[in-house]
């Protein structure tokens, strides 16, 4: 039955949100340091460190900029359907460029750090704020219309839930990127490398249907649902010339939210056919333009393939040459990312796992080494990320970082070895170039840059310093001084690399990314390559001869080589860039909907839209515990989000249960809570009804994480006593009776989630320390009973005797554990990952109760293994746990060591607790299966099956019962079996990795026949579901 409600939850919350990440989405944490200042614009409250008020004013203004025209053809205008003013989180420690709306509760988190590398080519706060403000206008739809009533009774989560269950993600996403494409003369709409992958997919044949692009697939590469929504919607709009599909879609469900064709609906109204057909029409639409412009591209190099044919689509990137020995990343479906080395046998040598680099690698010959940046998170502050400067010794192959801290990006080492060249970007704003010595490791020079330009790259080349930048008008190169020398135009360029008296860099200035050189001796600038779908990564040979690259290709980017006099040489202007067909008419489309009435009426309303200065309130302090308790989402249900999401549960009222519950979040993400009332049986007393009170509470601002709860009236308090029976067999024995009182609970927990992650390795440890207190009161004086026989009648009787002094104690409890683990990161398709190990041990005790009830102490410990194919796997794990008093009369235990045939036998698990120590050893062997990526219509698209064999095996030492005797290894219980599941990308039409299946045990060992012989029931076989889940992202 648990299961089958598992189910029913499960089905429930698969239609969480998909644009607001979850239901009661939380970036993480700032620092605890910060103190916070706010100001205020006609429809925004921007939130920012302080120090920061600069910052705050350029977003602020961006945002009222392009509020009226992010959202002119999404239906709905930011803001339109609410009358508070937006907050919006600035988040400036945080080195990883992103941002995000979410609805429970609303606000908007941008983090304004820019991107540090193959960024596009517009400002930072620009496309952040076109973007994000789109996503404000779309979420409006679920607060009009039908929607509208359901505000009132549910709160914000109402609105928040709706996007997961009508636009889906890539509705969403790629309708943001269209508007930042067609309110921009840039955006992801016009860069090179956004649908490269589509164009050389679509070119060899491979037009997949709907699902398979949308679901993606464990074989076979497929692109994210930004580059998915965005063709799909450019296609429909380009097709119909309409810029009002993505408004007219969200306004229909809206007012006919039963329509579960409404893809369909809006498809046949802008292109006469229904959604599949219309996308089938859009690739053919992409084909077709890409085919003409390839033919004009014509001819191309004729480069020999370097890198081993794979199976799998595999991934090279970031190569460099040392001596004759050519180096690159790797990654594939089922390979992590790892520096390899190209033997000169052809095979390759992976050489160390990489974590996410924020820049290209960097090969100095002069110091031997290879530079590049990473991110790397604060040891607690999940907000604080910084973009270090790293190393890896060639010979040693050791690594370790050059800076500790800050927002550093793209190393360049000087010819002669001496200096370092990073940009860096102050929490502050603005951008820069800081000179290191590499002999000291001093800072030598800073060279700001002008506010108006975000420097990317700098190359020591020609005896000066060249700097890439991006303004407001596009990418450019620059001189030291900031002298334009290129530029700038709106294209991107990457990778620059001197090269002789020359720099080299990628650009996708001709629609494919192609290598250019640049001479600062004439200014000349030379189109180098010329590939079919674009390339990059490009890396000449030590002497000069031969040109290495990453070719886009349709089953992954293989390594190339070219001889560099095949190179074409062919002398361009920067300014002669492509023209992208589709994202123009985008923008032709929303220039003229910005001169329809209803555009320019509110515009007329909004005061911001007057050609005048957008203007803000005065700073003000935000203070943090004024603006803790914000109630943004209720329910005439009660519920606990956090059980639910964990599916952790002893009855299913502590799920949901009649009630009413409320949910609490401030903006800055440090504190959730939820409380509320519900009415169910009393578990104890089934005719009975119960109405409780519960409040959950969790609070991260801090460097240690609090979280508390409290429940009250659940069921009856408890008085327990203790009985001795005198003159039997039987001692002690503890009984239990209900009282009048109403049963309390609260209980406390204090952890530091500490995070040393680095290099492609996740690492951690947490150390955490838990109270629970409740007024269950247990009387410690013994009561002894005297065991009476009557003459002629078999029953034993008991007359109640002396009672000892004692005292009247609370049920609580004290624990603390630390977990520590290092995990290496997994590659799409594998299971597990290839290498990893954790553990955590811990002591639970019931306060001054030591003689009745033993302290237990655990540990637990668990390990990865790579498996006979790399996308399979073996998962170890152990768990042991100790009664650390043997004198104390009853004993408890914390962990379910049966096998997990036997784990649901509460009889078995009884006797197993009363045993002095247990312990369990598991291992687990993952077989993926890959079953085609088949749909069965709209409602399910599979993915593959996993097939998973298991052997727990289970010892059990001592103890009064039936396991007493012998030792821990003198017998034991295993379960050996196999759990088969298929992993759905699509199961009823919710678009979230599910899987189902069956699981079968077969039970045994030496111990089974005793138990059974002793009345335990217990079966031989166990079959049942298994069942997992991810919660959308």
């Amino acid at each position: 039955m648990k299961n089958f409600l598992n189910l029913i939850i499960i089905m429930a919350l698969l239609g969480l949100p998909h644009a607001a990440e979850a239901q009661f989405y939380s970036v993480g944490d700032d620092p605890g340091r910060l103190k916070w200042y706010s100001i205020e614009s006609r429809n925004y409250r921007i939130i920012y460190p302080g120090g920061l008020d600069s910052l705050a004013r350029v977003y602020g203004e961006m945002l009222e900029q392009y509020r009226l025209p992010a959202g002119a053809s999404a239906g709905y205008f930011p803001g339109e359907m609410t009358r508070q003013k937006m907050p919006v989180i600035l988040h400036a420690y945080n080195a990883q460029s992103n941002g995000s709306v979410a609805w429970a509760p609303k606000r908007m988190d941008l983090f304004t750090s820019p991107q540090g590398y193959g960024a596009e080519a517009m400002p930072w706060e620009k496309m952040l704020a076109i973007h994000e403000s789109r996503h404000v206008a779309q979420m409006q739809f679920g607060l009009s219309n039908a929607f509208r009533p359901f505000y009132w009774i549910f709160g914000e989560m109402f609105a928040g839930a709706m996007p997961g269950i009508y636009p889906s993600k890539w509705m969403l996403e790629g309708d943001a990127v269209v508007a930042e494409t067609a309110l921009t003369d840039a955006g992801r709409g016009r860069s090179a490398d956004f649908l490269n992958y589509y164009m050389a997919a679509f070119d060899n044949g491979d037009f997949r249907n709907w699902n398979r692009w949308r679901y993606g697939s464990f074989k076979y590469f497929t692109p994210d649902h930004y580059a998915l929504g965005y063709m799909t919607i450019s296609g429909i709009r380009y097709s119909s010339g309409k810029a009002g599909f993505m408004g007219d879609y969200l306004t229909h469900v809206s007012r006919r939210p039963y329509d579960i064709f409404s893809y369909s609906t809006i498809s046949k109204r802008y292109t006469g056919k229904n959604f599949r057909k219309a996308f089938d029409a859009t690739m053919q639409l992409y084909h077709d333009i890409w085919s003409e412009e390839k033919s004009l591209r014509a001819p191309f190099l004729k480069a020999e393939q370097i890198s081993r044919p794979k199976k799998e689509y595999t991934e090279y990137s970031d190569i460099f040459v040392a001596g004759d020995t050519v180096y690159a990343l790797k990654e594939s479906m089922g390979r992590a990312k790892s520096l390899v080395m190209r033997l000169p046998s052809g095979k390759e040598k992976a050489l160390s796992s990489f974590g996410v680099t924020s820049g290209p690698l960097w090969h100095s010959p002069e110091t031997g080494k290879v530079w590049w940046s990473e991110f790397i998170c604060d040891e607690r502050w999940s907000q604080e990320i910084h973009s270090v400067i790293r190393y890896c010794d060639l010979k040693t192959g050791r690594k370790k970082s050059f800076t500790k801290k800050g927002k550093k990006f793209c190393p360049s080492v000087s010819p002669d070895g001496k200096l370092l060249a990073v940009t860096d970007y102050p929490a502050e704003g603005g951008s820069g170039i800081e000179i290191f010595d590499l002999e000291s490791g001093k800072s030598m020079k800073y060279v700001h840059a002008p506010d108006s330009l975000q420097v990317t790259e700098a190359v020591f080349a020609a005896g000066g310093l060249f700097i890439a930048g991006i303004s407001g008008h596009g990418y450019g190169l620059y001189s030291e001084d900031f002298r334009p020398l290129l530029g700038p135009e709106p294209v991107k360029i990457s990778r620059f690399r001197p090269h002789g008296d020359n720099i080299v860099f990628t650009s996708g200035k001709n629609g494919v990314n192609e290598l250019y050189c640049y001479s600062p001796d004439d200014g000349t600038l030379r189109q180098m390559t010329s590939t079919e779908y674009g390339a990059g990564d490009f890396a000449f040979s030590s002497d000069g001869s031969c040109l290495y690259y990453a070719a886009v290709r349709h089953d992954g980017k293989p390594v190339m080589a070219v001889s560099s006099d095949s190179l074409l040489y062919r002398e361009t202007a920067f300014s002669d860039i492509h023209r992208y067909r589709i994202a123009d008419e985008l923008s032709r489309q929303e220039k003229a909907l910005a001169d329809m009435p209803e555009t320019n009426a509110h515009a007329r309303k909004d005061s911001t839209h007057d050609g005048g200065a957008v203007r803000f309130s005065s700073p003000e302090r935000y203070r943090k515990f004024a603006h803790l308790f914000n109630i943004h989402s209720w329910a005439p249900v009660y519920f606990n989000a956090d059980r639910i999401m964990d599916l952790s549960y002893d009855y299913f009222y502590e799920l949901a249960s009649p009630g009413a519950a409320a949910v609490i979040q401030n903006n800055l993400g440090t504190m959730s809570a939820n409380f509320g009332y519900s009415a169910h049986k009393d578990p104890y007393d089934i005719p009975a009804w119960r109405h409780s009170g519960h409040l959950r509470f969790t609070y991260s601002g801090l460097y240690p994480v609090i979280e508390a709860s409290l429940d009250i009236n659940d069921r009856a308090a408890f008085n327990y006593i203790f009985n001795q029976y005198d003159g039997t067999g039987i001692s002690l024995s503890m009984t239990g009776r209900q009282s009048a009182r109403p049963y309390i609970r609260g209980e406390l927990s204090v952890y530091v989630p500490f995070n040393f992650s680095s290099g492609g390795w996740s690492r951690g440890v947490i150390p955490q320390v838990s109270y629970s207190i409740s007024n269950d009161m247990y009387d410690t004086g013994v009561l002894h009973w005297k065991m009476l026989q009557a003459t002629g009648i078999p029953l034993i009787l008991l007359s109640a005797g002396s009672k000892e002094a004692g005292l009247s104690m609370p049920a609580q409890s004290i624990s603390a554990a630390v977990r520590a683990y290092a995990i290496r990161s997994a590659a799409p398709s594998e299971i597990y990952p290839d290498w990893g190990i954790g553990a955590e041990a811990g002591i639970s005790m019931n306060a001054g109760l030591a003689r009745w009830f033993s302290p237990v102490g655990y540990l637990y410990a668990y390990g990865y293994l790579p498996g006979i194919t790399h996308s399979q796997g073996l998962r170890l794990s152990a768990m042991y746990q100790r009664q650390l008093l043997g004198n104390s009369i009853f004993d408890a235990g914390l962990l379910n060591t049966l096998p997990r045939g036997l784990a649901s036998v509460g009889d078995l698990r009884d006797e197993a607790f009363r045993a002095r120590g247990s312990a369990k050893i598991s291992a687990d062997y993952a077989i993926p299966i890959y079953l085609g990526d088949f749909s069965i219509g709209p409602v399910f698209y599979g993915k593959r099956a996993v097939v998973t064999p298991h052997l727990d095996w289970t010892f059990i030492d001592g103890g009064d019962g039936l396991f007493s005797g012998g030792g821990l290894f003198s017998g034991g219980l295993f379960s050996a079996g196999i759990t088969a599941q298929i992993e759905f990308g699509c199961f009823f039409w919710i678009g979230t990795p599910v899987s189902i299946g069956l699981t079968w045990s077969y039970n045994g060992g030496p111990s089974f026949s005793r138990l059974e012989a002793a009345g335990i029931d217990m079966p031989r076989n166990y079959f049942g579901p298994a069942i997992s889940f991810s919660l959308p992202q």
